[in-house]
């Protein structure tokens, strides 16, 4: 993320909860938050910040913003990308390691025995 999207964050998250999210240093808060989220990708942290907004009655955290899956059973079902990820895995399956075919393989059985199939 770059200071300018941190800014506006801090500024939503100020506007969204107000009186529960002050800010008495803006200068150091934006120095601290950006030490952080300037390695994490806007949109997700962004989505996070959404998520956050639909469920909390308290601001968020760095690490509720950064966090890669909500804790809701929604985020149990895979997304496009990573079901194509998933995809791609499967088709490059003779450059994968032992390690990396076995995890595939479990992950096939937990949905198949989530599915009720054998």
């Amino acid at each position: 993320m770059e200071r300018r999207q941190i800014a506006e964050l801090l500024d939503s998250i100020q506007s969204s909860y107000p009186g529960k999210f002050v800010v008495q240093d803006p200068t150091s808060l934006l120095d601290s938050w950006e030490r952080v989220l300037k390695k994490h990708d806007s949109e997700k942290v962004l989505k996070n910040f959404d998520r956050h907004l639909e469920s909390s009655v308290f601001p968020p955290t760095i690490a509720d913003l950064v966090k890669k899956r909500s804790l809701d059973r929604m985020d149990s079902i895979p997304s496009v990308d990573e079901t194509l990820e998933y995809l791609r895995l499967l088709e490059s399956k003779s450059e994968m390691s032992e390690e990396a075919t076995r995890s595939i393989e479990e992950s096939k059985a937990q949905i198949r025995k989530i599915l009720g199939r054998s």
